[in-house]
């Protein structure tokens, strides 16, 4: 009979996954000393039930081997842990505070939440997982100033105290697995700690405080160490240590929760989910932008409604508007939306997402914000000219997905893919920059090898009655402030138009649009 206190086993028992009743017997064999047959008796079990609850301890335990040598290794494993603990508890007890309280928190860069509103759907949710379901990792997902930090932060300081330890970290500097590995570790088990030359190492090492404490951690800015200009979801070089890490403290038993917040969903997350791998989406919120409204002192008028429907009741593009509206024009939103939509740090919150976007991604982007409508993915095969076969344009919808960058609604039993307000009026405004761009260097070089949104794009089509913004009438603005201000420079850009589409008639050139395109382009200026 070993000298383990029977609530630490349990303890350790529920972070390895032994069920209820494969701990009474368990606890019965290995704090009582009790042999199967008599815990058969006094369970009132059959004998090959013991056996088979005790052998599903053990391969939990990953202890292998034959006979009674796997009782006594299992005994070896739990007293070195308990000895374990034991010292950390006489170096904590030491220190001047106690263990569950600030000196086992270690709050690194979380910002610090002085106000928080709504969300309490969330939290109840969240709080189930974590502490209910017990779950390994957990992930907020959701685009840039919806909140996810915040929620994180309220999360975690909510249940600090249910916590042997909590620490936060940031991956927006790009931290090395290998340094956060040894960040953990340092904190949560100093005198575990030890140079791993093998990331595994690193890992198994973590593992076992892991299953030993309930240990909270929180990544926050998860998609920095994720891959640019590529699909949503992958590994950066340098970082694709980290799935391994992922994969085995979603998969290992443990009593422990990772807490993951990014504005891209993990490419293998989804493999992963289940009871004890779960996700949550951080949409925008109605409620908290109307606190944050009424917070600056506005009454939340139809306009103002209007208004943050438009920018899909992001929190913080909410917050940045309600300070212009206040500093630009005097509060009057009425006046704010007649002039713009995309202003200064609002179209911040877009340009590091657009700029991750992979080719196909960003030019499927173009398409669905063209459309201005949902669109169900046949139509978008329908219309669009891009290299894609079927698989790769599901492949490109489903990462874009992955960033929260695109809607989905149910009509009629098929998904339709949508584009919000603001999301899609900023790519509007990229898309006619490029195209400008494209009918400046045609204008002054006649360089047809320069082209390929005019290719690949309608300017105008059939349905544009139906559409808020004319593209043609965008792209002509732009382009007239550029360079039709006098009448010499209009005849020039009509002549070289003219010859570039003349030069296309006379030759073979792939692209349904670009004929059409510049048709309408010099009939507008004419």
């Amino acid at each position: 009979m070993t000298l383990i206190p029977q609530n630490f086993l349990k303890q350790v028992a529920s972070g390895y996954g032994v069920s209820d009743t494969e701990f009474e017997v368990l606890s019965k064999a290995l704090l009582e000393g009790e042999s199967i047959a008599t815990i058969a008796t006094q369970l009132k079990l059959k004998p090959e039930t013991v056996r088979k609850r005790l052998g599903e301890t053990y391969r939990k335990f990953q202890i292998s081997g034959k006979g009674p040598g796997k009782m006594a290794k299992l005994q070896q494993l739990l007293v070195a842990l308990y000895q374990e603990q034991t010292q950390s508890e006489e170096f904590l007890s030491r220190s001047a505070e106690p263990t569950n309280l600030i000196s086992c928190q270690d709050w690194n860069a979380a910002p610090d939440v002085e106000t928080f509103y709504g969300r309490s759907e969330e939290l109840s949710q969240l709080n189930q997982w974590i502490l209910s379901d017990r779950c390994r990792l957990v992930a907020l997902l959701g685009m840039g100033g919806m909140g996810k930090t915040t929620l994180a932060v309220k999360l975690a300081k909510q249940n600090a105290g249910k916590f042997d330890f909590v620490i936060w970290r940031s991956l927006r500097q790009g931290m090395s697995l290998g340094s956060i590995l040894s960040d953990f570790i340092q904190f949560l088990s100093p005198q575990s700690l030890s140079n791993f030359e093998e990331i595994e190492v690193g890992i198994s090492q973590l593992m076992e405080i892991l299953r030993s404490n309930r240990c909270l951690l929180v990544l926050d800015d998860v998609e920095m160490i994720l891959s640019c200009q590529d699909l949503a979801g992958y590994y950066a070089d340098g970082f694709t240590d980290y799935g391994k890490f992922i994969q085995r403290i979603a998969e290992e038993p443990h009593q422990s929760c990772l807490i993951l917040a990014t504005s891209e969903k993990l490419k293998d997350l989804g493999q992963l989910e289940g009871q004890k791998v779960r996700s949550l989406q951080v949409v925008g919120s109605e409620e908290i932008s109307q606190k944050i409204l009424a917070e600056r002192g506005f009454v939340v008028s139809q306009n103002w409604v209007s208004l943050i429907e438009r920018y899909g009741c992001n929190p913080l593009a909410v917050k940045i508007i309600s300070g212009m509206v206040q500093e630009l024009y005097a509060g009057q939103v009425g006046d704010f939306i007649k002039n713009t939509l995309l202003m200064g740090d609002v179209r911040s919150l877009l340009d590091q997402p657009f700029q991750r976007l992979s080719l196909a991604e960003k030019e499927l982007m173009y398409w669905l914000a063209l459309e201005q409508q949902p669109i169900n993915l046949s139509q978008l095969q329908e219309k669009i000219l891009l290299p894609l076969s079927a698989s790769e344009l599901l492949e490109t919808v489903g990462s874009l997905g992955r960033r929260s960058l695109i809607e989905k609604s149910q009509k009629q039993g098929q998904t339709y893919f949508s584009l919000q307000p603001v999301v899609m009026k900023y790519a509007i405004e990229q898309f006619v920059r490029q195209v400008d761009e494209e009918l400046v260097g045609l204008i002054k070089n006649q360089d047809l090898s320069g082209i390929r949104l005019l290719k690949l794009y309608p300017l105008e089509s059939s349905e544009n009655s139906n559409k808020h913004y004319s593209i043609l009438d965008l792209v002509m603005n732009r382009l007239r402030s550029r360079l039709f201000t006098n009448t010499r420079g209009l005849n020039l850009a009509i002549k070289r138009l003219e010859e570039s589409l003349s030069n296309l008639q006379e030759e073979f050139f792939e692209g349904e649009y670009i004929t059409q395109n510049l048709e309408n382009v010099i009939n507008a200026i004419q």
